[in-house]
């Protein structure tokens, strides 16, 4: 009796700490119109507060998460190229520039679920580095 109790005691655990943690980060799909839109957002404030002449754009999407509070954080880490446009030209047909330095962001975008993508950011994080650092 007792070791059927301590067994299942086990897989209970063992099936709650496999789950991660409630509430915690979970990885999300990138191609989630939610997903997309608050990457877009991220993206286009990263460029707004940055002191380059240029604009980023992603290169590489590296992790993606979601995590449910009162509405959504979506945390991107990502790999931002320089392109070839200035700002405040059009910046639709830009390609990224073949520069050795890329920015490596990690960007929290929370959105509330009674609104229509209001979008805030929790934190921001940049990092440069080079790109032959990611092979």
């Amino acid at each position: 009796m007792c070791c059927k109790m301590i067994v299942s005691f086990l897989v209970v655990t063992l099936a709650v700490a496999s789950a991660g943690v409630p509430g915690g980060p979970v990885d999300a799909n990138i191609n989630d119109e939610d997903v997309q839109k608050a990457l877009r957002f991220a993206v286009a404030q990263y460029n707004r507060q940055s002191n380059d002449e240029f604009v980023r754009k992603v290169s590489k999407v590296i992790k993606v998460q979601q995590q449910v509070v009162a509405g959504m954080n979506y945390i991107f880490t990502v790999k931002l190229g320089r392109t070839n446009c200035k700002k405040g030209g059009v910046e639709t047909l830009c390609a990224i520039h073949k520069d050795p330095k890329v920015a490596r962001v990690r960007r929290t975008v929370s959105t509330l679920q009674y609104c229509d993508y209001l979008f805030t950011f929790l934190d921001f994080h940049v990092k440069s580095v080079p790109c032959c650092f990611f092979f």
